[in-house]
C-alpha cells in the first residue's frame, strides 16, 4: 500500500518542543518528520541505529564527534548507527528522518 504526504501541509512549529510527525513505522524503518524552530535540536535519541536525513526546508548544522557542518535544503546526511549526532536549526527547518534500527 502506497503512502502519499504533502510535507508543506503536514509541517507544524512549537515554540517550545521539535514537532515530530510519524509518517512510516516498520521492524525495518521509522520515517519521521520533524518540524524545528530556530536553535532547537533534534536526533540525540537516534544512537544505536542508521539515520538517513533529508533537510526539506531551512538551514541549520550537524553536530558530530568530528564537529560542526553547516546543512541546507536538499541536504542528505548518512549517520552509522554508533555515531553521536545533533541536528540544530538555525532558521524554521525541517527534515525528513528515516531511521533504521540496528540488526
Amino acid at each position: 500500500m502506497m503512502g502519499e504526504f504533502n510535507l508543506e501541509e503536514l509541517a507544524s512549529f512549537s515554540d517550545n518542543n521539535v514537532v515530530s510527525k510519524n509518517l512510516y513505522d516498520s521492524q525495518k524503518a521509522c520515517v519521521n518528520l520533524i518540524c524545528l524552530e530556530e536553535g532547537q535540536t533534534a536526533l540525540e535519541d537516534t544512537i544505536g541505529q542508521k539515520v538517513v536525513v533529508v533537510i526539506n526546508t531551512g538551514n541549520g548544522s550537524v553536530i558530530t564527534g568530528g564537529g560542526e557542518q553547516g546543512v541546507e535544503e536538499g541536504t542528505l546526511i548518512l549517520f552509522e548507527s554508533d555515531e553521536k549526532r545533533l541536528l540544530k536549526a538555525k532558521t524554521k527547518m525541517t527534515a525528513l528522518v528515516t531511521a533504521i534500527p540496528k540488526g
